[in-house]
Order: C-alpha cells, then sequence, then structure tokens
C-alpha cells in the first residue's frame, strides 16, 4: 500500500496547481532532463512529477517537485524536493541551484534557436546523507521546417539525488504537433536513479494548465522498473 503522506503530498500539489495563477507556454525539464528554456525575469514556474507502476511486481510511486524564478539575464533560480517515494526513499534531498542559457548565432539563424544550457544544482539530504552535486550542460538546436529541437550534453551527480556518483550522456527531443500538443521524450545513459529513456507528449490545457504524459524504460534492472510518467505546470506571473 502506498504512504499516506506520499499521498497527501501529491494530492496537495495537483489541487495546488489547478488553482494558482496564469502559465506562459514553456518548460523547465522535458521530463527528467533540463530543456533549454528558462523563466523570464520575474515569472514562476511550479511542477509536480509522479513516477509511477501501479501493477506488481515492483509497485512504487516517486514524486518530484519544483520550483523555479527567473532573475534575468537568461538565468533562472530553482528549489527541487526529489525522492518522495513509496515504498520509502533513503534519498530524499532538497535541490537548490541555477540554469542559465547562452544563445549561440540569433542573429544569423534565430530560427535554429541554438543555445548552450548549464546548470547546477545543489542536493541537500534530508536524511542524513549529506550535501552533493548534479551539474550538467547540454547544446540545442532545431531542425529546419520539422521545427524539432534536439539536445544532447553531459550530466555527472552524486548519491543525493542519482542513488551513486555516475558521469554520462543526456539527450531530449521535442516535436510540436499543434499549438498545444507536443511529443516529447529524455534520456539519461548509465545505472543509477535516473537511468531512464521517457517519451511521451505535453498538452497545453484551456486554463492555463500544461499536462505531461509519458513511459518510461530503465537502462537496465539495476536503474529501476518501467512505469507511467504524470506531470502537470503552472506558469506565475
Amino acid at each position: 500500500m502506498l504512504n499516506n503522506t506520499v499521498l497527501r503530498v501529491v494530492w496537495g500539489c495537483l489541487a495546488f496547481g489547478l488553482l494558482a495563477g496564469n502559465i506562459a507556454q514553456a518548460q523547465q525539464t522535458v521530463f527528467n532532463a533540463p530543456s533549454a528554456d528558462v523563466m523570464p525575469l520575474g515569472e514562476t514556474f511550479l511542477q509536480h512529477e509522479s513516477q509511477f507502476r501501479t501493477w506488481q511486481p515492483g509497485r512504487f510511486i516517486v514524486n518530484t517537485e519544483y520550483y523555479a524564478h527567473g532573475i534575468g539575464h537568461n538565468i533562472e533560480l530553482n528549489a527541487t524536493l526529489f525522492n518522495l517515494n513509496a515504498p520509502p526513499s533513503d534519498n530524499i534531498a532538497l535541490g537548490l541551484g541555477f540554469k542559465k542559457i547562452v544563445p549561440l548565432l540569433p542573429k544569423k539563424w534565430p530560427q535554429r534557436e541554438l543555445k548552450l544550457t548549464v546548470g547546477e544544482i545543489v542536493p541537500i539530504s534530508l536524511q542524513g546523507e549529506g550535501v552533493g552535486n548534479w551539474t550538467y550542460a547540454h547544446l540545442s538546436g532545431r531542425v529546419p521546417k520539422l521545427k524539432t529541437r534536439l539536445s544532447a550534453g553531459v550530466s555527472t551527480g552524486t548519491r543525493q539525488i542519482f542513488g551513486r556518483t555516475t558521469v554520462g550522456f543526456v539527450g531530449t527531443y521535442e516535436q510540436p504537433i499543434t499549438r498545444r500538443l507536443q511529443l516529447q521524450g529524455d534520456w539519461f545513459s548509465g545505472t543509477h536513479a535516473l537511468g531512464f529513456f521517457i517519451t511521451g507528449f505535453s498538452y497545453a490545457l484551456p486554463g492555463n494548465v500544461t499536462l505531461f504524459g509519458g513511459y518510461q524504460i530503465p537502462n537496465n534492472k539495476r536503474s529501476g522498473r518501467q512505469g507511467f510518467v504524470f506531470e502537470m505546470a503552472k506558469y506565475l506571473k
């Protein structure tokens, strides 16, 4: 049976998301991987994510809560609560950090949206496991005509988030279908708590709510199990 405290956190976040302010059409993560978007100056991003499996063997739920606030100069500040899980996790952590994007050749190729994205998160264990780090960087751009945004880069982090120290590849794809619907996915290489390929979609609903749905496939059995991914995002001005 799922832990009651975790369930209350999930439903509380969903209720808050349905009642809170207005959104702008952008996203701060694809699923687990950071996107090439940052919040504009003075705007705030909130997101709840649940990864879950409702069947045996290995039924689980993993919850993550994201917060970002734009401070200008293509920089946002981030706070993330990781690993509110059932069965219970031994690596619940509060991550504090930033993300910055650097546009590349914006005047020569504006439609390509070439960007360098870099970020740092300092996870502080809430269960006495110390302080770690998560550092990432990737290059991104859009494919002409198709408007597919692709990114590829490097991610390195410690056990407070990943369950072990790891260095590996991170990549994403984002394919607009309509003004509201987008197909998307991301992948972290390696054996760790984020070692999944996740593929799915995002959809901007009326009422300024964006929903995300996907399915995760682990790199191997040690990374975890297959399951569904659900997210809901709000952007506050």
